[in-house]
């Protein structure tokens, strides 16, 4: 009885709706905040629990390993169930291992309880991707959802280095608890079922479940994959790019703020283009002007040139990853290929900074740039045709109400 009436079981709403596209970008960024506020994190760990850089690195990564997996039972149940009982179910685990997580000071213990937290909220934010790609615009709701990450991201990253010294470090997981809490009244707002998708008024796309969708499915996978491999790898490493040319610590916080914030007008750009000019267009101009920022951290440079090309980085790389991700989705009705993708994205994080870190070893800061515009330019190769598809103007895939 109080389940149906929190969950509204007996309605049902349009997916396009503006509260359903509310609910997919809170719940959605709830489910995966520890890891927008990372870099805070894992400084507290060391400071206030005593780890070591390594230990704080795993706890991080044990979160993200368990989103990732998380992505494979997600393809048998969520075909299955009803979504909005499954990510209440999911959330509250989330909210459950937060509390407990916050009175964990133990390495060995914390790291048990963050990797079944990303199992948790990796389930929740399969179901908020595959509701994505139900949507008549998943371009721009894609660009929504990046931007709520940002958002969150850029208020944590500035809040916490100002509080946890104070409050301690299990604080954020009593916050992030809370702040889950009293987002659940939107899951009503959510479809409960997935629906095929009608292209009656679209390309014909190729169906995923078919041999020639697979491959372009698979494609688009391995495309977020190098994506993230490529630029994540650029991305972490732009504080001791910054250090090696002899900035300031301070200098270089200053510039990688301002280029976070840049970076939400440009998930907040692909939302407003959305497919108005096709996917391909704003892939390959994001892509050409990403590799040409990388190519600013070239040689020697100084502070303006650093900020410049932060700025830009950030701005393209939020540009371009709605595109991708809404590439896939328009190839697949089931929802399960767009599921998938969170292990790709996952994958993808996890490799990059490893690469780089062995590049930086072994041949230096350009190795690690030389890394980023390949893989900037293989995964515009990887989804160039299944961006062709939606190429001309105004193209987009439609669904009917749930």
């Amino acid at each position: 009885m109080i389940l149906g009436k929190l969950l509204a079981l007996d309605q049902t709403i349009e997916v396009d709706s503006p509260l359903s596209v509310l609910a997919i970008v809170m719940l959605g960024m709830m489910a995966s905040a520890i890891l927008f506020i990372s870099p805070v994190l894992i400084g507290s760990m060391v400071e206030l629990l005593e780890f070591t850089d390594a230990q704080a690195g795993y706890v991080v990564s044990a979160e993200l390993a368990g989103m990732s997996l998380a992505a494979l039972p997600a393809l048998y149940w969520a075909p299955r169930v009803n979504w909005r009982v499954a990510l209440l179910l999911a959330l509250c685990a989330v909210i459950v291992g937060n509390f407990v997580s916050a009175a964990f000071v133990d390495f060995y213990s914390l790291v048990t309880m963050r990797f079944l937290v990303g199992l948790a909220g990796g389930s929740a934010m399969a179901i908020c991707l595959a509701t994505i790609g139900l949507t008549r615009d998943p371009d721009r709701t894609f660009g929504l959802w990046v931007t709520g990450q940002l958002v969150f991201g850029a208020i944590g990253l500035f809040v916490l280095p100002r509080t946890l010294s104070v409050t301690g470090y299990g604080f954020i997981y009593i916050v992030i608890a809370i702040m889950i809490t009293g987002l659940l009244f939107l899951l009503r707002f959510l479809p409960q079922y997935g629906h095929p998708v009608s292209k009656a008024d679209s390309p014909r796309l190729p169906d995923a479940r078919h041999f020639s969708g697979l491959v372009l499915g698979t494609g688009g996978l391995l495309a977020i994959f190098v994506f993230y491999v490529g630029q994540y790898g650029i991305w972490a490493y732009l504080d001791r790019m910054g250090a090696a040319a002899g900035l300031q610590p301070e200098t270089i916080g200053e510039a990688l703020s301002l280029a976070t914030i840049i970076g939400v007008m440009g998930a907040l750009s692909a939302a407003v283009l959305s497919a108005r000019y096709g996917r391909l267009l704003p892939i390959a101009v994001g892509s050409g002007i990403s590799i040409c920022a990388m190519g600013l951290l070239l040689d020697g440079f100084g502070f303006y040139r650093y900020v410049l090309a932060t700025c830009i980085f950030s701005f393209t790389f939020n540009f371009i990853l709605p595109y991708l991700m809404a590439c896939v989705a328009s190839i697949d009705d089931t929802g399960r290929l767009i599921i998938l993708s969170n292990m790709s994205s996952g994958a993808g994080l996890a490799a990059g900074p490893a690469l780089a870190a062995v590049l930086q070893v072994s041949f230096g800061y350009t190795a690690v740039i030389s890394a980023g515009v390949i893989f900037t330019g293989l995964s515009l190769l990887l989804i160039g045709k299944l961006a062709v598809i939606h190429s001309s103007p105004g193209q987009s895939h439609h669904t009917s109400p749930s």
